[in-house]
């Protein structure tokens, strides 16, 4: 089994690269809808870390007493706008809920048994941690209480920036991040600051700035291709990650970056264009837009911070790199694949910080032979 923690315990989050499971929950329907065949605990321990869910109501044709069942489940689709009055399963009691069914779409696994399953790996793993991502959901207020219910003692109730947080820090739990809807709707319903919910935010598109003392995760990235193109996704994936990759090494070398290796489309077999994803040419693919990202970043940053007067800054030089890579049908050899692009961050930025040093040293060389010029010039003037 991967296992993250052999990275270092004292590596930061925004210092090592995890595999994501996109759509996390969509274990069935078409073939333009299933994304993943594993369940969350098969999930994990194929090496995914980070789980992407939209969760939302769905009837389950049961009643208790007078009201009619739901239960939170993963969708894909959209979700239907109407207020029920329904008998939750997650919670155990009669509530109002928006909608209990889709407009389009379909249903996958249910939260209460994904969260059970996160809760046992990290249990039975306890050096390892996973995050629970939560995005374009409904009923917030249900979700929060399922979550903080029945991961119980598992669920990480810190606060801060969790980008700086070590491995250390985070293992053994299941880290619950709400987008900025979920938090706006759960911090005067009881969950606060330390309950175990903590919020997420996507930098990109420039109307979000990283903060130091942000209380949750903060990344770079965005995945989809255009629905007006339905055909040749991977190359349109492709080109569009190498761009948000070289935009990303423009930030601040804090903030997670995440790429999306994924190829869901309106139209034609997700399971298909996603085993092409991962043929010989495209795994390397992958990796070259890795490195060519991070290269890119490591001169930028040098322009930028390096002053040949002072001192050399290449041991503490920190790049973009995407954190986390976003993928369907997740199993061991994509995670694999996944977990040995911590190798060629060492080994690249091990090689780039070589070179730093001895470019600084050079040019503080010649710098000192201009001052003594200088000066001689002056003496002889």
């Amino acid at each position: 089994m991967i296992k993250y923690f052999e990275l270092g315990a004292d590596k930061r989050l925004n210092q090592v690269v995890v595999a994501g499971s996109h759509d996390a929950g969509i274990t069935g329907g078409g073939a333009n809808v299933q994304t993943q065949d594993k369940d969350i605990k098969g999930q994990a321990a194929a090496g995914v870390r980070v789980f992407d869910l939209r969760i939302a109501a769905a009837a389950t044709g049961s009643t208790h007493g007078s009201a009619k069942g739901a239960q939170l489940k993963a969708f894909h689709g959209g979700v239907s706008k109407s207020t029920q009055t329904r008998f939750v399963q997650d919670v155990g009691r009669t509530v109002q809920v928006q909608g209990d069914s889709l407009k389009y779409g379909e249903y996958g696994m249910g939260l209460t048994k994904m969260l059970k399953d996160g809760k046992a790996f990290v249990t039975t793993h306890p050096e390892e941690f996973l995050i629970f991502k939560f995005d374009k959901c409904a009923n917030w207020d249900l979700i929060a209480e399922a979550c903080v219910s029945v991961l119980g003692t598992a669920i990480y109730k810190g606060a801060g920036n969790l980008n700086n947080k070590t491995l250390k820090d985070l293992k053994g739990k299941v880290i619950v991040v709400f987008t900025s809807d979920g938090i706006a709707a759960v911090r005067t319903q009881g969950y606060p600051v330390g309950s175990g919910i903590l919020g997420i935010k996507n930098l990109y598109g420039g109307g979000a700035v990283y903060e130091e003392d942000y209380d949750g995760m903060q990344y770079f990235g965005k995945g989809g291709t255009s629905v007006a193109k339905p055909f040749g996704k991977l190359r349109q994936n492709e080109k569009k990650q190498t761009k948000l990759m070289t935009q990303g090494a423009d930030g601040n070398p804090d903030v997670l970056g995440m790429m999306y290796w994924t190829s869901t489309g309106l139209i034609e077999s997700i399971r298909e264009r996603n085993a092409e994803m991962w043929t010989g040419s495209n795994v390397t693919a992958l990796k070259k837009m890795w490195k060519n990202g991070l290269s890119e970043s490591i001169e930028s940053r040098i322009a930028k911070n390096v002053d040949p007067t002072s001192h050399a800054s290449g041991g503490t030089l920190k790049a973009f790199m995407p954190n986390i890579v976003m993928i369907d049908f997740a199993d061991e050899t994509k995670c694999q694949t996944i977990y040995e692009l911590n190798a060629v961050a060492a080994s690249a930025l091990t090689r780039a910080s070589i070179a730093l040093d001895k470019e600084v040293e050079d040019l503080k060389a010649k710098y000192a032979d201009l001052q003594r010029n200088m000066r001689r010039m002056a003496q002889q003037g």
